[in-house]
């Protein structure tokens, strides 16, 4: 009978422990037999692995050589079955993404993500404002980014980035040429309305907490485009994070910062009470994303520089 994986780890266990009968007891098999097979292993190496003594057993030369080969066949013979149990079972992981987060740091996460981990399928979910959560309050996805506030059960939240809130004017709108307005400046204008039922994140985008009257309602929307097709237009005005002035910038629109409103916010969202070692993971490596972006641009702020390209997130 050749050397078997069992044999190495009849071996090991007897080298740990220093003794037979409480390596039989570790590995739950009768101490004669544990002993019967340690002695067929040294017959199948052609000497003893083990000096035997009143307090138990030590490792000979030999066996501190064999010791040393036999937990790496071991490590080997374990990472075989791991990869094989990944290979017949793709691990999956479904990302929610809500309008307006699709940003440097979700893009770093991403990117960072699916090379780290290329063993598992990740599944992205774009949702509009109709769900905020991204489908984590219907339970579609396992993490999700997202832009609270907005009504929820129990999600842990995670700040990415915070970004200051801008007006979204048409360009010959009064308050266009300003380097800063406030909130209730606008307040006579009809608004563009979330398209959700979700009265959480309607009212914050609305900014209702700054209000003492009724706001005067424009048209609804579910994307940015639309909203910002509606303000050239001259149809509405509202509030956005200070990014979208790059992505979104084109004749006949003014983004102008609001000086009294709280800043937008992306965060990664979960579910707590759903334990998924694979959203931890995801969870991790974002906090780690983010505080390496952050770092970035404090460096840069710090020796008098601007921030990088796309720094505005």
């Amino acid at each position: 009978m050749p050397i078997g994986l069992h044999h190495l780890r009849y071996f090991v266990a007897v080298a740990e422990e220093g003794h037979v009968t409480r390596a039989a007891r570790r590995l739950r098999i009768a101490q004669p037999s544990l002993s019967a097979q340690i002695r067929y292993l040294e017959r199948q190496v052609g000497g003893p692995l083990f000096r035997r003594h009143p307090r138990g057993v030590e490792l000979t030369p030999a066996g501190e050589a064999f010791l040393t080969e036999a937990r790496a066949a071991l490590a080997a013979a374990d990472a075989a079955v791991a990869a094989a149990r990944r290979a017949s079972r793709p691990s999956r992981l479904r990302l929610g993404l809500i309008v307006g987060t699709q940003i440097e740091v979700t893009s770093t996460v991403l990117y960072a993500y699916r090379s780290r981990h290329e063993e598992v399928a990740l599944d992205l979910v774009e949702h509009s404002f109709a769900d905020p959560s991204a489908g984590l309050n219907g339970g579609e996805v396992d993490v999700a980014f997202v832009m609270p506030p907005f009504a929820h059960e129990g999600l842990r939240f995670e700040t990415l980035w915070s970004a200051p809130r801008v007006a979204v004017l048409p360009s010959g709108h009064p308050l266009a040429g300003r380097a800063e307005v406030s909130v209730r400046e606008l307040f006579d204008e009809p608004w563009i309305v979330a398209e959700t039922d979700d009265q959480v994140c309607r009212d914050w985008w609305l900014a209702m907490g700054h209000r003492t009257a009724p706001p005067k309602l424009g048209q609804r929307t579910r994307s940015i485009d639309k909203f910002i097709q509606l303000v050239a237009a001259r149809e509405v005005v509202g509030l956005a994070a200070d990014w979208v002035a790059s992505v979104f910038t084109r004749p006949g629109i003014v983004f102008v910062p609001v000086a009294d409103v709280e800043p937008a916010t992306t965060a990664v969202a979960w579910r707590p009470d759903r334990p998924n070692p694979l959203v931890d993971g995801f969870v991790d490596l974002a906090r780690e994303v983010r505080d390496a972006i952050g770092l970035a641009d404090r460096l840069h702020h710090a020796a008098g520089r601007p921030p990088g390209p796309g720094s505005r997130r």
